[in-house]
């Protein structure tokens, strides 16, 4: 289990990045949008869904790194 716990962990940590990554390109059309409309910034639902998932897929990796801790 300990090379595949070692391996998830580091495929988890690529999707991490992917969603680090739209995390901040989200953000930035979301800013880009507003400024456009000359609105008050506001949520968007997509960019809180991956903020969501991100928290999620650090805490699998956390788990995973502590599965093959010896």
């Amino acid at each position: 289990m300990g090379d595949q716990a070692r391996e998830l962990a580091r495929d988890i940590e690529v999707v991490n990045r992917a969603l680090e990554s739209s995390r901040v390109h989200l953000a930035a059309l979301a800013r880009a949008e507003d400024a456009r409309e000359l609105r008050r910034p506001i949520n968007s639902p997509l960019l809180t869904l991956v903020e969501q998932a991100e928290k999620v897929a650090a805490r699998v990796t956390t788990y995973l790194r502590e599965m093959v801790r010896p």
